[in-house]
Formats: structure tokens, sequence, C-alpha cells
């Protein structure tokens, strides 16, 4: 398994109620290197996943909207529009790292909410995916 669909897999098991976001027309035909997951219908949460092209670094970031019907109104608008629907999100936390081996990821910077989480330069995955949004799990 690739490691975009080893991270992509641990964010839909830690998150159950997650969904990850689906393109259509014309975006639907073209490479994705960026990823959207929903949480929680209830919390302004989305997390944003960015792989750098065909390399072993990445991006997650949780972004925080200002109500969770702005970020509906905004998932709906997702499929048609793509990923500049959601440039009103605010960071609330921001990881990069690179991706190791099947459960190790080197952590490269960290913004945010959850520096506070991410101190040590190795984690797994799992760890990751718990920490970048706490409150939402």
């Amino acid at each position: 398994m690739e490691a975009i669909d080893l991270i992509r897999s641990e964010i839909k098991s830690y998150f159950p109620e997650s969904s990850e976001l689906q393109l259509s027309g014309y975006f639907a035909k073209h490479l994705r290197f960026n990823f959207y997951f929903s949480l929680k219908a209830s919390r302004p949460y989305l997390l944003y996943l960015n792989v750098d092209g065909d390399s072993n670094r990445f991006v997650l970031k949780c972004l925080e909207f200002h109500s969770t019907d702005i970020l509906q109104n905004l998932i709906e608008s997702y499929p048609e529009f793509g990923s500049k629907v959601f440039n009103i999100g605010q960071p609330k936390s921001t990881v990069s790292f690179i991706y190791l081996s099947e459960n190790r990821i080197s952590v490269q910077n960290v913004k945010g909410s959850v520096a506070e989480y991410v101190q040590v330069q190795q984690i797994t995955i799992q760890d990751l995916v718990a920490r970048i949004a706490p409150e939402v799990a």
C-alpha cells in the first residue's frame, strides 16, 4: 500500500464519522495531490492532506471555519468547484512530515495548537492523526 493510502486510511479509521470528500466533473479527471476530510457534522473542522508530488513529503492541516453551516455549504460546493472553496478556512494546526515506513513519520515543521502535542521528530501516523484535531475526536 502506498504512503498516501495508508495515511488516508488512518484518518478514516481514527475519525469513524469522517468522510473523504470527492470531486466531480473536470476536477475528477486529474491527478489529486490534495485530499479533504469532513470530520463531524457538528464541528466546524476539516482535515486537509497534501502530498508533494511523487515524494514522501506531506502536509496535514486541520482547518477551522466560522460555523458548521458555512462549512457544510462549502462541502456541498467542493465537488464542482474544487479546493478553492475552502480558502476561507483558518489553519488551526499544521504538520509537515516525511513518510519513513508503514508506521513511522519524521516531523519537519509544526504550527498551531498541535505544537504542544507533537514535540518529537519521529512519531507514528496514528499519533499524528490523534493529535492534529484532539477536540474533534
